[in-house]
C-alpha cells in the first residue's frame, strides 16, 4: 500500500498546477509515462492495480484544478480498464469449474435450497471486483455474507459488521457504499490470515482457495476455520465445531433447517454466476 500512495503523490508532483489547462501533447506524454508506471507498479498484483484506481477514483471529487482532474481521470478509467480485462479472463477461465462443481450437486443438494435472493447479487460488482483483487472466490464472500447477516446492507447493532467479525468494531460508523466495501476488505483480509496460519502449520494439506479455486473439501475446511474450528486446532484435517453452518439444508441431519448452508449458498452463487 505504501508503494501506491507514493506513486500517486508522484504524480500529483509531475502533473504540477495549471489553471488554464487545454490538453496538449505534452499532456498527452505524461498520460502516456503514467501509464507505464501503472502497468510496472501493478504487474502480477491486481490488488495494488485495484488500489490505484480507488484513490484515483477518490480523489477526483477533492481536486479542482482542470488539467490535473484530467488526468487523475485518465488514469482511474486506464486502471479500471486494465483491471477489468484481468478479471474477465480469469472469470472466463472459471467456468468449467463452477459448471463441474454445479453438476455434481444439482439434482440432489440445490432442489432443497432456497432461491438465490436479490439481496445477494444487486452489490455484486463490488463483491466481485474486491475478491478478484484479493484472490478469493465471489462466491464465497457471497455466501459468507450470506449466513452471517442474510446479505444485508447495514451494521448490526453487534458491531462486527456485515461478515460479522468479532475482532472488528463498527460501533460508530454509518452504512454507506464506502464503508461497505471497506468492511469487505476487512472480510478478505480476515479470511487470508485465518488460511495463510493454517497453511503454514500444514503445508503438506493447504487450503487451496482462490478467485479461480475451490473445491467442497476447501471450502469446508474455510467454514471451519471461519465459524469455529472443532478441537479448536488448526492442524490436519479440520472441520466446523457447527456442522450445520456448511451443511445446513443440504441431504441428511440438516436439510429440514431453514437457511442455505455454506456450502448451498455457494453452489446458489456459482449458479447464479453462470446464468449473466
Amino acid at each position: 500500500m505504501k508503494k501506491t500512495v507514493l506513486s500517486l503523490i508522484g504524480i500529483i508532483g509531475l502533473i504540477g498546477i495549471c489553471f488554464a489547462y487545454q490538453p496538449d501533447d505534452e499532456t498527452k506524454a505524461e498520460i502516456s509515462d503514467l501509464k507505464v508506471q501503472v502497468t510496472s507498479l501493478s504487474e502480477n498484483d491486481n490488488r495494488t492495480l485495484w488500489d490505484l484506481y480507488e484513490q484515483a477514483r477518490d480523489m477526483l471529487q477533492y481536486i479542482k484544478n482542470e488539467k490535473t482532474s484530467y488526468v487523475i481521470t485518465q488514469l482511474r478509467d486506464y486502471t479500471l480498464n486494465k483491471f477489468t480485462t484481468r478479471k474477465d479472463a480469469a472469470k472466463a477461465e472459471t467456468q468449467t469449474l463452477k459448471q463441474e462443481l454445479l453438476d455434481a450437486y444439482q439434482n440432489s443438494w440445490l432442489q432443497s435450497a432456497e432461491e438465490f435472493s436479490e439481496n445477494c447479487y444487486w452489490r455484486y460488482n463490488t463483491l466481485d471486483n474486491l475478491s478478484y483483487a484479493y484472490d478469493f472466490p465471489t462466491a464465497l464472500t457471497i455466501a459468507v455474507w450470506y449466513r452471517e447477516t442474510s446479505c444485508g446492507y447495514y451494521l448490526p447493532k453487534n458491531g462486527d459488521g456485515p461478515f460479522q467479525i468479532v475482532s472488528k468494531d463498527y460501533w460508530n460508523w454509518e452504512i454507506n457504499k464506502e464503508i461497505f466495501e471497506q468492511t469487505i476488505k476487512d472480510f478478505l483480509e480476515f479470511s487470508w490470515n485465518k488460511i495463510n496460519r493454517y497453511n503454514g502449520k500444514n503445508p503438506d494439506t493447504p487450503i487451496v482457495l482462490g478467485y479461480k479455486s475451490f473445491s467442497y473439501q476447501d471450502l469446508y475446511k474455510f467454514a471451519g476455520l471461519y465459524n469455529w474450528l472443532s478441537g479448536a486446532t488448526v492442524y490436519w484435517d479440520i472441520w466446523p465445531a457447527n456442522p450445520k453452518y456448511f451443511l445446513e439444508k443440504m441431504p441428511g441431519e440438516y436439510e429440514n433447517w431453514k437457511k442455505n448452508g455454506l456450502f448451498l449458498q455457494f453452489l446458489k452463487a456459482i449458479e447464479w454466476e453462470l446464468k449473466q
